[in-house]
């Protein structure tokens, strides 16, 4: 085969190749610019995901980033599944969800927020994260609170009582005027445990709290964790509040059933005027009848004397932050400003966190007050700080506490 130099010599085949080099010099440009363009409108997007977040609340959320008008912002519900594959640290910018355990995991992977951001929300909720190098950010807050009947109250000649001592007094006195002074819907395991939680606290303080949290985690069988002698001091255990339910339910002070009482129970005693102290969470009374729960005022849980270091239980909405983009700090800082800490908590009915904020209502505003008067802020409660949702072992442990409260019994008894 015979090559046409002339051909290769010619000025058409070098104008040819110049063309070509011309042609792949601009597609590489080309290249590298929309390489360039899709890394910088990554940088203009957040990934956020929601995890444990009902409808409204995601809705809420949602709806107020859009406000914002910072970033970009893709939303997706997210499964127990994906935060447990780990495909979510590359994935996801911000993780919207209830402060306790499954916050705690991904704040070991996270990144931190700056502290300019945190200077917008009081010190004691500044505290809570201290250990994790501030990972999560509160937004919003739930409560379990305890709410007295104003009737009974000026009855019994008694304001709210302050103190776990006068707390036994008004229900003591709150006989005479009520079949139950004492009730709530303890067949919700979240309640249950949150009243746990809330009395294990007001008796020990924030130290026999988080001691029970550290247990429960370790090993959430009933029988090893229910004797054991919480905090530095030892001065409760989840058995000698169990006891003390115990006597309620025996001395008229509470519904002897009232460990399986539903929803539409405590509606059914409120309407007959027969409870005096009604335990449930702050987003529950919202859904109670406002002529219902009017004649109703919420405290914290009443604490005991010379328990002085306290948190209040009250979970909270938290982001938690996974990437190191600049927008995801500009768009929280934003989010606890005064104007959109007003309209989170007017649209979730939820307490804010920050110091300047327009409440729902004097509940909602009581919640954020009680996290920043308290030293270590608020903790979520059993429910949330040790187990993800639909736990078995968090219904096992529920499971060994009906059972005791029923018979005075440890399961393995038998």
């Amino acid at each position: 085969m015979t090559m046409n130099i002339q051909f290769f010599n010619s000025k058409k085949f070098y104008i040819g190749a110049a063309g070509i080099l011309a042609g792949l010099i601009l597609i590489s440009l080309i290249s590298v610019s929309l390489v360039k363009l899709t890394k910088s409108n990554a940088q203009k997007s957040i990934n956020a995901g929601f995890y444990n977040l009902d409808e409204k609340m995601t809705k809420v959320i949602q709806e107020n980033i859009g406000k914002t008008e910072i970033a970009k912002v893709n939303f997706k519900n997210l499964t127990l599944e994906e935060l447990k594959n780990g495909k979510i640290y590359n994935n996801y910018d911000l993780i919207f969800t209830w402060d306790g355990i499954t916050a705690s995991n991904l704040k070991t992977k996270g990144a931190n927020f700056s502290g300019r951001i945190y200077n917008l929300i009081p010190t004691s909720m500044r505290r809570e994260n201290e250990e994790n190098n501030r990972r999560a950010l509160p937004l919003l807050l739930d409560h379990f609170e305890f709410s007295y009947n104003r009737n009974v109250s000026q009855k019994i000649g008694q304001e709210n009582p302050q103190t776990f001592e006068d707390f036994l007094k008004y229900l003591d006195a709150a006989k005479k005027y009520t079949f139950t002074p004492f009730f709530t819907n303890g067949g919700d395991d979240e309640i249950l445990l949150g009243l746990i939680s809330c009395m294990i606290e007001a008796k020990g303080g924030y130290d026999a709290y988080s001691d029970f949290v550290k247990q429960v985690r370790k090993n959430p069988n009933f029988e090893k964790i229910a004797g054991l002698k919480l905090g530095k001091s030892g001065s409760v255990s989840m058995e000698e509040i169990l006891n003390l339910f115990r006597s309620w339910q025996e001395n008229g002070i509470v519904h002897p059933n009232w460990y399986n009482a539903k929803y539409r129970d405590i509606i059914a005693f409120i309407e007959d005027g027969q409870v005096s102290v009604l335990f449930t969470k702050l987003s529950v009374h919202r859904t109670i009848p406002y002529k219902l729960i009017r004649d109703f005022s919420t405290e914290r849980a009443p604490v005991a004397a010379g328990s002085a270091d306290h948190a209040v239980i009250a979970p909270a909405i938290c982001a938690v932050k996974l990437s190191h983009k600049s927008l995801c700090d500009r768009l929280l800082q934003s989010l606890l400003s005064e104007d959109f800490q007003g309209s989170l908590s007017m649209g979730s009915q939820l307490g804010p966190v920050a110091l300047r904020g327009e409440s729902f209502d004097l509940q909602a505003d009581d919640a954020r007050f009680f996290a920043a008067s308290c030293r270590y802020g608020s903790r979520a409660g059993i429910y949330l700080d040790a187990f993800t949702p639909a736990s078995e072992s968090c219904k096992k442990l529920c499971q060994g506490i009906r059972h005791y409260l029923t018979t005075g019994r440890y399961q393995a008894d038998f």
